[in-house]
């Protein structure tokens, strides 16, 4: 059963992504300054913004350079904005790539893989140097998957007393 926008109610809960005509960077960005989480694990939140996974968070976090344990609530509006923008960014540019490729299952039509991979600046490339700065990619466990950023344009958050 289609609700307004022709999107079924069985995925109504599933946010616009930032590439779709219906996506809201103000409320975006309202909503992701409400969480009281880590700024990746908010990105990843698919009843936030949908289309963001592990690669590309990495990607729009070094960009923004924001580490993805920093707290989104703790993010000014401005700082909140330029990471909501390096996300579309990074999409529009691995769409304009074919995607991110790392197996075989993940193809085009034809057979091909996307070659974002090659443009990649922090994911998967931990103990290579960052291309901004030169210190060494470093990886980090998170929920099940790894998290790449580069210790000196990304620093940690402090901890919180």
């Amino acid at each position: 059963m289609p609700r307004t926008g022709g999107v079924p109610e069985s995925i109504a809960h599933i946010a616009p992504d930032p590439l779709e005509p219906a996506f809201d960077p103000g409320a975006v960005i309202a909503r992701l300054k409400s969480r009281h989480t880590a700024v990746k694990r908010a990105l990843l939140d698919q009843g936030l913004v949908s289309g963001i996974g592990n690669i590309y968070a990495d990607e729009a976090l070094w960009r923004a350079r924001l580490h993805g344990e920093r707290e989104a609530a703790s993010l000014s509006k401005p700082a909140a904005g330029r990471l909501i923008e390096h996300v579309r960014d990074v999409m529009l540019e691995a769409l304009g790539q074919g995607g991110t490729s790392f197996d075989a299952l993940y193809v085009n039509v034809n057979g091909a893989s996307g070659f974002f991979d090659r443009s990649l600046n922090a994911y998967g490339r931990e103990g290579r140097p960052c291309p901004r700065c030169g210190a060494l990619i470093r990886r980090e466990a998170f929920m099940n998957r790894s998290s790449y950023s580069c210790p000196r344009c990304q620093p940690r958050p402090r901890p919180t007393r």
